[in-house]
């Protein structure tokens, strides 16, 4: 399928592709991956989504369903909040750890691992339906079917 060359069009397949391909869309099991991994791999979908917003100003006046609110809604009511909460709190247990343990293994010990999941969760929900939206805006087919 070919996507037309606008470029909100593009700008909407590109960070399709971003969110699509990162935890944001994947799920992440209790005993899969680091915590410290996924709030990285999240804060770097937040930043290259507002640098895109930045690079590429609307094509026309701005709706509540416009590209760059959906983008800009999921930056200040999802991402932001969630890294905001939660890359202090790791960060601080991360200092902790000592030597002999891995970081893995640490991650798992810290008493709020499952919370932290748990709200991870629920955001990949709202991330998900950003992501759709976003294929839709781009004119195009979802990439979330294959990690569904």
């Amino acid at each position: 399928m070919s996507v037309p060359e606008r470029p909100e069009t593009s700008l909407a397949w590109n960070l399709h592709v971003e969110l699509a391909s990162r935890i944001s869309a994947v799920r992440l099991g209790p005993d899969e991956g680091l915590l410290s991994e996924a709030l990285s791999s999240l804060y770097q979908v937040f930043t290259e989504a507002r640098r895109a917003l930045a690079e590429h100003p609307p094509e026309r006046s701005l709706t509540s369903d416009s590209l760059h609110q959906v983008v800009f809604r999921l930056l200040n009511d999802g991402l932001r909040p969630f890294l905001a909460k939660w890359h202090p709190l790791l960060d601080a247990h991360l200092e902790r750890r000592p030597p002999q343990v891995s970081q893995f293994e640490h991650e798992r010990a810290w008493d709020q691992a499952g919370q932290l999941r748990a709200e991870l969760a629920d955001l990949q929900v709202l991330l998900r339906d950003a992501t759709e939206r976003l294929a839709e805006l781009a004119g195009a087919g979802s990439l979330l079917m294959a990690v569904r």
